[in-house]
């Protein structure tokens, strides 16, 4: 069950069109440098800084057309083929911000391909979510209204997700999505709650409809802005774990624990600089759809695996037939 709000959180039926908003400006240093600034790894600071310093790399890692030449050219003789690229680009299935932020930049053959996966396969992956509330009902007592707009279709650049919320429900869904816009957003198992520019909502058929570039490069940018915030205080975690008093099993589990702390730190303290204030609520819901994320994840691909080793069976059987 879900519904949809428009990119401002407003629920009109209309959002911005993706010309009101410039995807394409162009954006360099890839390495991850001035991603955020350093006010943002701690709780102190102001919010207006670290708003500023959020705006000026909010799309470090964007729509550029134009690759970067920041790669010297491989020796000829060690150029795989073409084909070979494209497969061993397509099995890179954990780290697709990567594919997307920095090995769409090296050649135009690369960028074309990466595009083609984000278009053909990433974008199914893809769901808007609502957080909903509880409410009561005269049949069912108590009913948990939530929105889950999953993919449907696309069309041209266009991708539409839709939810099958039942019609005794369908006003009191759009109630509450409409009290919980705006989504949060899911693609390949990450989870913001960033603005998608040309992202629409048509209440009458449930159905969210938004540019698949812009829900690619949006999310993959503010995913590796949040890895950019992590290299920069991996060393501060690691001078913390040496500190730490103890040895065996107790100091193990304390290390465990910050690093814990570390990872989702980093998406508390990119999301409180893109916001301009502390969300501790919010934080916890992305932080628990993010584990759900994973979860439905891990349980695809080992989907794909039980397929793939079906498939391998059935050609070994059939080339002992042939044989």
């Amino acid at each position: 069950m879900s519904t949809t709000g428009s990119g401002d959180g407003s629920g009109s039926d209309g959002a911005a069109s993706s010309s009101e908003v410039d995807l394409d400006i162009q954006y360099h240093n890839y390495g991850g440098s001035g991603l955020g600034g350093d006010s943002d790894d701690g709780e102190s600071g102001s919010a207006e800084g670290s708003q500023s310093e959020y705006e000026g790399s909010i799309s470090e890692y964007s729509e550029s057309e134009q690759p970067d030449r920041f790669f010297d050219p491989m020796p000829e003789h060690l150029v795989l083929p073409l084909e070979l690229q494209s497969r061993i680009l397509s099995l890179e299935s954990s780290q697709f911000q990567r594919l997307w932020g920095t090995y769409r930049f090296v050649c135009k053959a690369w960028k074309d391909y990466i595009e083609h996966l984000a278009k053909t396969r990433w974008v199914r992956t893809g769901a808007f979510l609502y957080a909903g509330y509880m409410t009561r009902d005269a049949e069912e007592n108590k009913v948990f209204l939530s929105g889950s707009f999953t993919f449907n279709r696309m069309e041209d650049d266009i991708v539409f997700f839709t939810d099958d919320c039942a019609d005794k429900y369908r006003k009191a869904f759009i109630k509450a999505c409409k009290a919980t816009s705006p989504p949060d957003v899911e693609l390949c198992g990450f989870v913001h709650d960033v603005e998608i520019p040309g992202m629409s909502v048509d209440w009458t058929t449930l159905t969210i409809t938004c540019p698949w570039r812009s829900l690619v490069g949006r999310l993959f940018a503010e995913e590796l802005r949040v890895e950019a915030h992590r290299r920069r205080t991996n060393k501060e975690m690691m001078t913390k774990v040496k500190r730490m008093p103890g040895d065996g099993m107790a100091k193990i589990e304390a290390a465990v624990r910050l690093f814990g702390k570390h990872v989702h730190g980093a998406y508390e303290s990119v999301r409180r600089a893109r916001l301009g204030y502390s969300d501790k609520r919010g934080d916890e819901r992305l932080k628990q759809a993010r584990v759900a994320a994973s979860w439905r994840l891990l349980e695809e691909e080992e989907d794909e695996d039980i397929e793939e080793e079906d498939d391998l069976e059935e050609n070994f059987e059939a080339s002992d037939v042939e044989a």
